[in-house]
């Protein structure tokens, strides 16, 4: 098994035993890890199942440290000898393809950009007196977010967005997170944009454990 994966992951020359090709430009020269954290997009619902044990295991046997999965909607923290987010995401997909035999796509944020959703949600609760659940729609890149929301403001509807980094930030009244215009509207770009939603409450949870590491 770890042959195997190893060699997913040979294919980028990260890991190979060859000094790898300066036009990549990943591998830091200091030797310090850069910490990510790795999010997937639709697994545990919909018949796609992945036991976060067995995530943690095959990215630790890939070659990453640290490794640290958070809660089973698919969210883990890594450590990679290189501080490239696009070839580290590159990488884990395939290692996930080979390994579940289907594509998983996977959206990869560095620890500065988990700090910076964590802190400040830049959307205000409309009704102190009834409860809501705070989403961060993360995307693949910040003109794709921005994109995602341009459309959320031409919605026809009072529900509030801001957008911060490449994160679409929304709320939601409890008990209708699927039902609202925003919550219909990412479902639908997610079919042209790779997007993942995550609760408030999960960014702030993989904020604190980086911190504490």
């Amino acid at each position: 098994m770890r042959h195997v994966l190893r060699h997913v992951l040979d294919t980028s020359h990260i890991f190979c035993s060859e000094r790898p090709s300066t036009s990549h430009n990943t591998v830091r020269l200091d030797g310090v890890m850069a910490k990510f954290v790795l999010f997937l997009r639709g697994v545990n619902v919909g018949g796609v199942k992945i036991l976060m044990k067995d995530l943690a295991a095959l990215l630790s046997d890939a070659g990453y440290s640290q490794v640290k999965t958070v809660l089973a909607s698919g969210n883990a923290i890594l450590e990679a000898p290189h501080d490239n987010a696009s070839v580290l995401r590159e990488q884990c997909e395939a290692l996930l393809a080979q390994h579940y035999s289907r594509a998983i796509p996977c959206l990869v944020f560095t620890a500065d950009e988990v700090h910076e959703l964590a802190e400040d949600f830049p959307v205000q609760l409309p009704d102190a007196n009834h409860e809501y659940h705070r989403y961060l729609s993360l995307c693949s890149s910040q003109e794709d977010a921005h994109q995602l929301h341009l459309a959320a403001m031409a919605l026809d509807s009072v529900q509030q967005t801001a957008l911060r980094g490449r994160a679409l930030c929304w709320v939601s009244p409890k008990g209708q997170s699927l039902d609202t215009p925003v919550a219909k509207l990412v479902a639908a770009e997610s079919r042209k944009y790779l997007i993942t939603t995550r609760n408030l409450n999960t960014l702030v949870k993989l904020s604190t454990i980086i911190r504490a590491q």
